[in-house]
């Protein structure tokens, strides 16, 4: 049993305490590299979308380096990594098409107009009569089977 208070509710075998330490060890290291990689991006996307001036392909350049970074030392997923500078890319290419600067892009799904909740007595003329399934499918259902009462243990003699 680990050196803990007992109000503790965290780690308390050895080796459990020792992968907290080493946790805090491996976080010291990664989450660095995590916050580089979001801000390039970030800042990359700032770019791309015109609010700060620079150079696109530069900054493109450094997100996906520092991107490849994190991933090679296990910061963010590999996977990860390549999904966000595809994404980047992608912006990348969209506003160099549109001329330097990213367009706004508006929602693609156009939303289906709202009904109006109509007032009951007109729904209730709209609608036909409807049969009542319920009586028929009470007729259909089998009675419960019962099950034999249980038998009481003879006394001990």
């Amino acid at each position: 049993m680990g050196k803990t208070p007992r109000k503790y509710k965290g780690a308390r075998t050895p080796q459990s305490l020792k992968e907290v330490r080493a946790s805090a060890r491996r976080n010291a290291v990664q989450q660095p590299q995590r916050t580089a990689a979001k801000s390039l991006v970030a800042k990359a996307l700032e770019i791309i979308t015109g609010q700060t001036q620079g150079d696109t392909a530069a900054a493109v350049n450094k997100a996906s380096s520092a991107l490849d970074r994190a991933a090679k030392h296990g910061a963010i997923h590999k996977n990860a990594a390549a999904r966000r500078k595809s994404r980047l890319a992608k912006k990348a290419a969209i506003a160099a098409a549109a001329g330097g600067v990213m367009p706004k892009v508006v929602n693609k799904k156009k939303s289906a107009p709202k009904k109006v909740a109509a007032p009951k007595a007109e729904a209730a003329a709209a609608k036909p009569a409807a049969k009542k399934p319920a009586a028929n499918k009470a007729a259909a259902k089998k009675p419960a089977a019962k099950k034999p009462a249980a038998k009481k243990a003879a006394p001990k003699a």
